[in-house]
């Protein structure tokens, strides 16, 4: 695994972490906001694009048009 690929999985299992302990709605914007209080990148394309691979990976629903969309942690009655 690359540098780069390595700290891409670190940092989505950071925002995993977070969207678990905050739950509700999350938006590339809040991505951002979350990133900028932490010292992380604040690339808009980088926050959807990882909450895109999140809801490929399964632990994320994916709500909304694709100009609104948003996302939410999927629960295990989605799962099933």
């Amino acid at each position: 695994m690359s540098a780069s690929q390595s700290s891409r999985e670190q940092r989505l299992a950071q925002l995993l972490d977070t969207i678990r302990t905050h739950g509700v709605r999350w938006t590339s914007g809040r991505v951002q906001n979350l990133r900028r209080l932490t010292g992380g990148g604040t690339q808009r394309g980088t926050a959807s694009r990882d909450l895109q691979e999140l809801a490929r990976r399964g632990h994320l629903n994916a709500c909304g048009p694709r100009d609104g969309r948003f996302y939410t942690l999927k629960t295990r009655k989605d799962r099933a």
